[in-house]
Formats: structure tokens, sequence, C-alpha cells
């Protein structure tokens, strides 16, 4: 079966203020920790998904990249484009680029729920669901495709119309801690621990 990773990383970033992928956390890059979570459960293709203005900024040439022709259309766009660009793929992991405390044991326990009854395999905590960290079925592609069409850009839409498998996590876990501010690090430097 083939399991493509995917790091989704075309965002404005405009609550950030700048292009926050590429700061650093932990000696690395933002997007790199999403990145190397893949790479290390050894998922074909590894997908980069950004925009002509930032590709020249990432590190890797032994990816394959994703550019998006319509920048900031957000994840289900750019989910649906990447489905479309890889017909041999029957799975795609999807990470956002700004989860530096997600790390290759979770995505490894993510994959050991794959089952030909679901389309989607997505976290939950409590009533909050973490689309952006979540496992997606090619059968999901013909309700992406239609949701695209109707210009609607929701993950919740798409989960709502698919046979989701949704893996409970502690409402307290800080693994989904994103950086969405400047004053989000603050948060996140004291939660570097959960990292590998």
């Amino acid at each position: 079966m083939n399991i493509a990773g995917v790091v989704l990383a075309g965002g404005q970033s405009s609550r950030y203020g700048q292009p926050k992928m590429f700061e650093p956390f932990a000696g690395q890059p933002l997007y790199k920790h999403s990145l190397i979570a893949l790479q290390k459960n050894q998922l074909q293709p590894i997908i980069i998904a950004t925009n002509a203005s930032l590709q020249s900024q990432f590190l890797e040439n032994d990816v394959q990249w994703i550019i998006e022709e319509q920048p900031h259309q957000g994840p289900l766009f750019a989910l649906h484009t990447i489905m479309n660009h890889f017909p041999t793929v029957e799975w795609f992991f999807v990470l956002a680029s700004d989860m530096p405390l997600i790390h290759a044991q979770f995505v490894q326990t993510m994959l050991a729920f794959i089952d030909e009854r679901y389309d989607a395999i997505v976290p939950q905590q409590a009533d909050k669901l973490q689309p952006l960290a979540a496992l997606y079925r090619r059968s999901a592609l013909p309700i992406a495709t239609q949701l695209v069409l109707q210009n609607r850009r929701s993950m919740q839409a798409l989960l709502a119309q698919l046979r989701v498998c949704y893996i409970p996590f502690e409402e307290n876990n800080k693994l989904f801690t994103n950086i969405n501010t400047q004053q989000d690090w603050s948060a996140a430097y004291t939660k570097e621990s959960y990292h590998e």
C-alpha cells in the first residue's frame, strides 16, 4: 500500500507576521519537525505543498513539490490538488508545518489505524478535531472535488461527508500545539520535552 507524507506549508502566516514555517524551533526550522516525523516512518513520496514565493527558502531537494497555482486557498484545496497529482497513492498523511511537537511515534500510531472501511483517520481531543494531523484516503477525492467546485474550503465540511475513524487523545495533550502568533512561542518552548 502506497502512503505519502504531506507537509502543508503554503499558508500566509498572517497572524504571525512573516513565514512562520522557517522560524527555528529546537534547532530546526518549524516545518522540519513535521517533515522528519513523516520521513522516519519511510512514507513515500514525501510531498511539500507550498507556493512559488516560499519554495526557494526550503532546504530539501529529496522531496516532491506541489506549488500552488492559486496561493492561500486553504488545506482542503491543497489536499485536492495533491490527490490529483499523485494518482497512484492510496493514503496521504497530512501534517501542518506549524506543529513542532508532532513526532515519528505519533505518525506510527496513526498508521496502525489504516483500514479500508475508512476514508480518513483523524485525531480528536474532546470536541476538537485535528484535521491537519490526519490521514486521508483516495476515496475522499470525489467529495473533496465537489466541495472545491462549490468554493467551500472547510476541512470540517469534508469530514462530515466521509467515513472517519476518530482517534481519541487526551484534551491536555500538547502534541497538537501549533504556532499562529509570536506569543505562541513561549508556550511551545516550555513543551519541547514532548518532542523526540
